[in-house]
């Protein structure tokens, strides 16, 4: 084989793997959802001095950083990605105010589940190794009502609108119908990992997996927009024995009060009581409305769930590996 046919093929296979899809996948976005991450993750660790003027940690520093994260690596990405996918097959279709209504208010078992599973991974890891791993993005709470309205907009809506356009939108229309379960599992690990935040991982995977059976049911993206929201405002609104473990305030498992064990295995119970009660009736709503949206109407344009494993996904795994090493080994404290 000549030198030029070898390098011809080198660089089919490179753009069979890593060039962008004639047909978009669901490998493709992840790949570089996980590339511009890690970008972000390395510039934010330049800004962890609190004397510098824009220091990650403060209210204005971290909405920067989560704006341009969200911008940047969920948003363009899910812009660039859609160009040759039909509207509806992206955002899904509008099947009522009711259901909106529904989901928007499925948020407040949500994080009746969300809560007790961030205090219980915070308390079994700070048993097991004796410290917190902190998040990448943080801040102090704000102190003055314009403070608290941008601490709303940049930390729960912006991201919001950025994980239903990227996760439940282009990446769920890149997913037959007949296989939601693989759109399940991919789209709630890649959730889990863009979190960046170890001690909600559980906490994320169980709004992941709920905000894809709002996509399934509800059948848009607009249902895990308004749950991501009002699962985020509704902490707001918490009494206090029913609160997210400060993981700045403790430096060991003794100093975990045990309130929040009393607090947490209730409302454990209870959000679960009431999710099921929202499946019960969104299901209902689903098989009413499956004459209309019966979820199968885009398959023949979406490629099989094998397509988008390859390099790039081995690239992507590798990519969120270094990037939860850093994390881990606190890297941007």
């Amino acid at each position: 084989m000549s030198e030029e046919k070898k390098q011809n093929r080198t660089l089919a296979v490179l753009k069979h793997n890593f060039g962008m899809p004639s047909v978009m996948t669901w490998g493709f976005p992840l790949m570089i959802m996980a590339a511009v991450s890690l970008l972000i993750y390395l510039i934010r660790c330049l800004f962890k001095d609190p004397d510098q003027p824009l220091f990650a940690g403060s209210l204005v520093g971290f909405s920067a950083f989560m704006i341009i994260l969200t911008l940047c690596a969920l948003v363009m990405p899910a812009v660039i990605c859609s160009r040759n996918i039909e509207g509806e097959a992206l955002a899904g279709h509008y099947t009522g105010i009711g259901t909106l209504i529904l989901a928007f208010v499925s948020g407040i078992p949500l994080t009746m589940i969300r809560i007790p599973l961030f205090n219980l991974l915070s308390w079994v890891t700070l048993r097991i190794s004796g410290n917190s791993v902190f998040p990448v993005f943080f801040h102090s709470d704000p102190v003055t009502p314009y403070g608290k309205a941008l601490s709303v907009l940049c930390g729960t809506v912006i991201p919001a609108f950025g994980a239903a356009l990227f996760f439940f939108g282009l990446l769920w229309s890149r997913f037959r119908s007949t296989d939601r379960h693989q759109a399940y599992i991919a789209i709630t690990l890649a959730f889990m990992l863009f979190s960046m935040d170890y001690t909600s991982l559980l906490a994320s995977c169980a709004a992941a997996v709920w905000c894809c059976y709002l996509r399934s049911r509800i059948h848009n993206i607009w249902a895990p927009f308004l749950c991501l929201i009002s699962s985020d405002l509704f902490t707001l609104f918490l009494p206090e024995s029913l609160s997210k473990i400060d993981l700045f305030a403790v430096q060991t498992h003794a100093d975990i009060g045990a309130t929040y064990f009393y607090s947490s295995f209730p409302s454990f119970f209870m959000g679960m009581v009431l999710l099921l009660f929202f499946i019960r009736v969104l299901d209902q709503f689903s098989h009413a409305v499956r004459h209309e949206v019966t979820g199968s109407e885009y398959d023949d344009t979406i490629p099989p769930f094998a397509r988008s494993i390859n390099l790039s996904l081995i690239l992507t795994g590798t990519l969120f590996i270094i990037l939860w090493v850093l994390i881990l080994k606190g890297a941007h404290l």
